[in-house]
């Protein structure tokens, strides 16, 4: 039986060009062990900054870069509007836009103001993290 199967590595390069080569690397490893049939590299992008600033300050948590991000207001703002949408402005966390690691950019809607991408860990821990600023 063969099986196609879609792998994502989050890989620490000095340039896409570089990750992509280290990833046909991985696998002619395992092509050559008989391990893997056949493979390519179709993708190589930049993560955003808060997934590349807790690689370079050594506070990356596995898994995080596979999880959902949202922006979130840095200023004071109320509950029901510190979390970004595409589609209303800023609202309510439940409302909110989720982004994978990949979006590197603000929404320009929000470029302008003080935001940033945090990893979405659930309504209890963003609505106490808005709440303590």
């Amino acid at each position: 039986m063969a099986y196609l199967a879609t792998l994502q590595l989050l890989i620490d390069a000095e340039s896409e060009s570089a990750a992509t080569v280290m990833s046909s690397d991985i696998a002619r490893q395992f092509q050559a062990d008989g391990q893997l049939l056949d493979w390519r590299v179709s993708d190589a992008r930049a993560v955003n900054d808060t997934v590349r600033d807790s690689i370079g300050n050594e506070t990356y948590v596995s898994g995080e870069c596979f999880g959902e991000y949202i922006v979130v207001s840095t200023t004071k703002r109320p509950q029901d509007a510190s979390f970004w949408s595409n589609t209303y402005g800023w609202t309510a966390y439940d409302l909110a836009t989720r982004f994978d690691a990949t979006v590197a950019d603000l929404p320009k809607a929000v470029q302008h103001e003080s935001a940033a991408f945090f990893l979405d860990r659930g309504p209890a821990s963003m609505l106490a993290m808005v709440s303590a600023r």
